[in-house]
């Protein structure tokens, strides 16, 4: 497996501008203030470069779209990707919207540093047969072998970008790396936003200056592994996402919470 650096504690408490998903607003936040950094979600184009050219790191997710968001997300995009800003791209829906799916591959003319999404949503950015409904992802999407080979030749026409795919096995793809790994539990999908999670914990960790393959990585399993400590004990709905908070906030606390990392990984 392949050996990660752990990213805690972070070097500096930066700033993440997220354009993000209203209905997960509020708990991407608190996710970004457990590992240490500060966030800001400003989404209206008329100020967005304002606080964009105070951050160190971008997150855009195409939840929730509407016109001026669009506008928004891509006055950001450009201005990130003429600053060598840290940019995550987080796919949302566009398996279930045109209008979505025209504004990612727009987006990707910007070199995201990160591209990501469900199982569903990624092989429909790709074009590949996929079943998701609404912004979820199939179970009958879930197959990886298809998907590696063809992120792997998108790698070539975006060399600087790098694919996190989230689902039963999470899937991260770059340009000459490749990793399935095989932390996480069902209980996840229980509460909307997790998935917006893995994105914020992303641009965190792009924040502080890890590469994009790591960053991905780390995100994914952070909270896996976190979700992980918790599915033992026997709770309600509220009562989880309350905890996966908590443990967001106390797991890098753990020296050795890298071990617990599970998964294969491919030079």
């Amino acid at each position: 497996m392949h050996t990660f650096q752990n990213p805690f504690p972070l070097s500096e408490s930066h700033l993440i501008h997220c354009i993000t998903n209203e209905i997960s607003c509020e708990m991407v936040a608190n996710a970004i203030l457990a590992l240490g950094s500060k966030p800001v979600m400003a989404d209206d184009s008329r100020e967005v470069l304002d606080f964009t050219k105070q951050s160190a790191a971008i997150l855009l997710n195409l939840g929730h779209l509407s016109v001026d968001k669009e506008r928004a997300i891509l006055k950001v995009a450009s201005f990130a990707s003429k600053s060598s800003l840290p940019m995550v791209l987080d796919v949302v829906g566009v398996s279930a919207s045109p209008i979505r799916k025209t504004l990612a591959m727009d987006i990707l003319k910007y070199s995201p540093t990160i591209i990501k999404g469900n199982m569903s949503e990624i092989r429909s950015l790709v074009g590949l047969k996929h079943h998701g409904v609404g912004v979820d992802a199939s179970q009958k999407d879930q197959e990886t072998a298809d998907l590696v080979g063809v992120l792997k030749d998108w790698c070539q026409g975006y060399p600087t970008s790098t694919f996190l795919v989230t689902g039963p096995k999470d899937l991260i793809v770059s340009a000459s790396q490749v990793a399935i790994l095989t932390n996480g539990c069902l209980e996840l999908d229980w509460i909307t936003g997790t998935g917006d999670l893995v994105g914020a914990l992303a641009t965190v960790f792009l924040s502080d200056g890890t590469t994009a393959f790591e960053a991905s990585c780390l995100a994914v399993s952070y909270l896996n592994i976190a979700a992980e400590k918790i599915i033992d004990q026997e709770m309600g709905l509220e009562d989880f996402r309350f905890q996966i908070l908590n443990q967001l906030s106390l797991l890098k606390k753990e020296a050795n919470w890298l071990d617990a990392i599970k998964g294969d990984y491919y030079a």
